[in-house]
């Protein structure tokens, strides 16, 4: 099987992926726009996710990343949505749109009760290191 027809066949099975997640009228993106910013599977319940689909056994993720933020615009979430032979699908995003769409999920617990402005006791993990912090190390 060459290349071009595994790509068209990891697509399909995306897309069944989101279809048997409840997501029906996803589809492969080509046969609707077919233009070179084309998502490899679209998806009309998530409109603001580019999918680009791998189904390779080396992925280069940072060149599949680039590849879905160029193609998604200023507008889309870029993901990539990669397997490889035996294996199940990954889901990647970059980070900063992975925080988005958790902090607007069911899985963000409520601010306690006992801190009525929501702070965390945890330092924040993007958060730079203090002057103590890195004399100290």
């Amino acid at each position: 099987m060459n290349s071009r027809e595994k790509g068209k066949r990891g697509e399909r099975r995306w897309r069944d992926v989101l279809r048997a997640a409840g997501f029906q009228k996803a589809h492969r993106g080509v046969q609707y726009s077919g233009g070179s910013d084309s998502p490899d599977v679209a998806c009309p319940e998530l409109p603001g996710i580019h999918f680009e689909v791998k189904a390779v056994e080396a992925l280069n993720i940072w060149r599949a990343m680039a590849q879905s933020i160029a193609d998604a615009g200023p507008h889309k979430i870029p993901v990539v949505a990669h397997t490889r032979n035996r294996s199940g699908w990954l889901v990647t995003l970059r980070a900063e749109d992975w925080l988005a769409l958790i902090r607007q999920s069911d899985h963000v617990a409520p601010p306690s009760a006992a801190d009525p402005l929501g702070h965390s006791s945890h330092a924040s993990p993007t958060a730079a290191p203090s002057h103590s912090e890195e004399a100290a190390a």
